[in-house]
């Protein structure tokens, strides 16, 4: 299952810049294990802003659902979450859509 997951600071952080700082060195790492293990196609840092966002790639939302929570920022920062179908798959049922609305002429 293909999820499009983006996290973003709201505010600020209520701890000292340097933890912050530490945070944020630990959630790169994390997200750098995270697609070594598989779990995360593609990515990065939103440029010019406090976040970032990834394609995971994982067998359930339960799965997400704790890679996401075990995240370092996941307490400081707003999460959207959006499924995603394969392009493959979208594809064929676009092509079985088209058929059908030929069939039906």
């Amino acid at each position: 299952m293909l999820f499009y997951v983006k996290g973003e600071l709201e505010g600020a952080v209520p701890l000292p810049p340097e933890q912050v700082l530490e945070l944020a060195v630990k959630e790169s790492e994390t997200i750098i294990s995270y697609r070594q293990q598989g779990k995360v196609l593609a990515g990065g840092i939103l440029a010019g802003r406090k976040g970032g966002c990834g394609i995971f790639n994982v067998d359930s939302t339960e799965e997400l659902h704790t890679l996401v929570f075990q995240l370092p920022m996941f307490p400081f920062c707003e999460w959207e979450i959006i499924p995603l179908i394969p392009t493959e798959v979208a594809l064929e049922g676009t092509k079985q859509a088209l058929a059908s609305m030929r069939a039906s002429k």
